[in-house]
């Protein structure tokens, strides 16, 4: 078989995935590929599910002996192309998907700490501008959803856990801080911001597997809410997956670096990113009308008139984030629940409706 063959062939089955790595117009994923899978990986990688497996599932579905396929299996996930974890006692496995994946393995580490960053830095740009916006943002079902900085939500608004970001935080049992690889991305492709860079924090079983392969450093519940206040304070945008259980992955966003945001902007897909129950109201009686918050906001929801009046909020654009609340001049501005609200769906049907918007289904993951 032809080398290119088995990256098609990888690629068509990565696919499967709920988020894809459709083809690009110039090959520039089947480039990524092999920069991050070596020939024979990839062609072992064809063997494997999506879904979690044991060596002993994956030894009698493909014939081979648990040592040799133990081996692999653990080079592989040193490289951040195959998930590592223990359950019920029992080592587990999984071929890992774009995202939250192999897209942003050879980034967390940070900025020059792994040498495949150089390489693969402009391949994705371009990627996304070509196809991947689109497959991240054009759909039914956003893949993530905005999660509103705590402190900014008004004393009098109802609360539910899930959108409660001290208790999404509080509720996972394992937290870790990794790099943004957006912003990794864009520095190396000469675009970029200068925005923290070591906010991207993660959760649960894909934090232990990334401290274990030195992909991210082990932090206490008190730092991670640190982050997010030095994170909101900074004009960045909390970002969780779009359902009500607990989420594995807290992304701290900009508008400039972030592929959801780029999604809305340079791809047209309002869609990309789902709003929070909230919306930013402003105290006319409060507000100074110094602007600030017009320019912190990542949708350009706010407007603030040159004769001084006070700020308007377009509840239409506004996310709901509260990136506006911490540097108010005149404590003016809060956010307050919408009148109709959106509950996400549970994890599963989450997973369900993202496959169903590109035509696909379970099955596909276990093959």
């Amino acid at each position: 078989m032809h080398h290119l063959e088995i990256y098609e062939m990888l690629r068509s089955k990565l696919n499967k995935a709920p988020v894809g790595i459709p083809k690009g117009l110039d090959d520039e994923e089947k480039e990524i590929l092999r920069v991050l899978f070596a020939e024979d990986e990839a062609e072992f990688a064809l063997k494997l599910p999506l879904v979690s497996f044991t060596l002993k599932d994956i030894s009698k579905k493909i014939g081979e002996d648990t040592d040799s396929l133990k081996a692999t299996l653990d080079k592989m996930a040193k490289k951040g192309t195959v998930f590592k974890d223990e359950k019920d006692g029992e080592t587990v496995y999984r071929l890992l998907p774009v995202v939250v994946g192999w897209a942003e393995t050879p980034f967390w580490p940070g900025l020059g700490k792994d040498s495949r960053q150089e390489r693969l830095a402009p391949l994705w740009d371009k990627y996304w501008t070509d196809v991947w916006l689109d497959e991240v943002g054009d759909r039914n079902t956003p893949v993530m959803r905005t999660l509103p900085e705590r402190d900014a939500i008004s004393s009098e608004a109802q609360v539910m856990p899930y959108e409660d970001a001290v208790e999404v935080v509080k509720a996972r049992d394992y937290h870790v801080v990794a790099h943004c690889p957006c912003r990794i991305i864009a520095r190396l492709s000469g675009k970029g911001c200068k925005h923290t860079l070591e906010v991207c924090l993660h959760f649960g079983s894909m934090g232990r597997y990334m401290v274990k392969h030195g992909l991210g450093r082990r932090i206490s519940v008190e730092e991670t809410l640190q982050i997010l206040k030095k994170a909101n304070r900074e004009g960045l945008v909390h970002v969780v997956e779009n359902h009500s259980g607990r989420v594995s992955v807290l992304c701290n966003c900009c508008d400039d670096c972030c592929m959801w945001f780029r999604s809305i902007y340079e791809a047209k897909h309002p869609n990309a990113l789902a709003k929070s129950n909230y919306y930013a109201e402003v105290d006319t009686e409060k507000c100074v009308a110094c602007g600030i918050c017009a320019i912190r906001c990542p949708m350009h929801a706010i407007t603030v008139k040159r004769n001084k009046e006070f700020a308007k909020v377009d509840k239409n654009r506004c996310i709901g984030c509260g990136v506006c609340y911490p540097t108010c001049a005149g404590d003016a501005i809060r956010l307050v629940r919408r009148d109709e609200t959106v509950e996400p769906s549970e994890y599963r049907n989450y997973l369900t409706n993202l496959l169903k918007d590109r035509g696909k289904d379970m099955s596909g993951l276990r093959r």
